[in-house]
């Protein structure tokens, strides 16, 4: 599922004008003006109806359908901007859709019956009013999925079907930095936590391997009822994508974050996630350690001066099926 490549979305205003203003050029060119006015009210109503609900079916179009997405696109799509509200939103917009093509239904029979100009110029007025009406009803809904796309273009576009690799661990022990120095991924770095705000992507490619590398909102250790929507879309990823877990560890003490804690954190989700293939990580190599971690096969790299980064990322292609 590709969520940033939905198109734009208009605003409820930014709709009626642009219907209004294409009814607007709509003419018919007969002698006799009550005909005339007959014929051509009954154009413009299709065509204020037609350029109302055509782009509101397209909207409801392009957003996925619940019942056919992955988990973890779901529970993105719910930490984000709340699944409910979207599918409310997208029930609102259909909604419109349907009673502006109605009104179009009701109107074009009364328009085609008026004898005179006048009163076939009244009748289309009134349905302009009530077409546009219903569509303004739903402006927060608009407004709404508005912001859910601008959202969504943020996120990455995961390939739930292939490998991939989701670095865990506190805030501000350099994920981001590693992320950086190992793949196409380009994540803001700071040097302070909570740096990162949500789960973004990058790629390692070696000849006809790729492998997707996750950075992910830094975790605390507690329990998930505690977590904010940040820590939570880590788990979701390490709950529905299988992947290779790399846990980041920061024995410099500069992540703000102690040993102890950090710690913690690493036998939960090693706990939590026993299926995972697990990769340690001391990062920040580039400075003294003043912790000591007895982790297995733990490899030690400094993003910054590039120390360890050729063997850490061998390792990770070979986890690579």
């Amino acid at each position: 599922m590709n969520l940033q490549e939905i198109k734009n979305i208009a605003t409820s205003e930014e709709l009626i004008d642009r219907a209004l203003r294409r009814a607007s050029k709509v003419e018919e060119k007969v002698r006799n003006p009550d005909y005339r006015a007959r014929l051509t009210a009954v154009r413009k109503i299709h065509s204020v109806a037609d350029n109302l609900a055509n782009p509101m079916i397209s909207y409801v179009k392009a957003f996925p359908s619940f019942d056919s997405i992955h988990p973890f696109d779901r529970e993105i799509i719910d930490l984000t901007v709340g699944v409910d509200m979207l599918k409310k939103s997208l029930g609102a917009i259909d909604w419109a859709r349907k009673e502006v093509l109605m009104i179009s239904t009701k109107y074009v029979p009364r328009a085609r019956a008026r004898k005179s100009a006048e009163n076939t110029m009244k009748i289309m007025s009134e349905a302009y009013t009530k077409m546009t009406n219903v569509v303004r009803q739903i402006s927060k809904s608009f407004d709404f999925l508005i912001s859910a796309r601008s959202i969504f273009r943020n996120l990455p576009n995961v390939d739930t079907d292939s490998p991939i690799a989701v670095f865990a661990g506190a805030p501000n022990v350099g994920k981001s930095s590693l992320i950086g120095a190992v793949s196409s991924g380009k994540p803001e770095v700071k040097s302070y936590p909570f740096t990162t705000k949500a789960v973004s992507l990058g790629h390692i490619k070696e000849k006809y391997t790729v492998l997707q590398v996750m950075d992910t909102p830094g975790l605390l250790d507690r329990p998930d009822l505690e977590r904010n929507d940040m820590e939570k879309q880590g788990i979701a990823a390490f709950d529905y994508l299988e992947p290779v877990i790399v846990f980041l560890t920061d024995l410099t003490g500069t992540s703000g974050y102690s040993i102890e804690m950090q710690t913690n954190l690493r036998d939960e989700l090693k706990l939590r996630y026993p299926n995972c293939q697990w990769i340690d990580v001391f990062s920040k190599k580039d400075l003294d350690f003043e912790n000591e971690a007895n982790f297995e096969d733990a490899i030690e790299v400094s993003a910054y001066k590039e120390v360890g980064i050729d063997f850490f990322k061998g390792k990770l292609l070979e986890t690579i099926p």
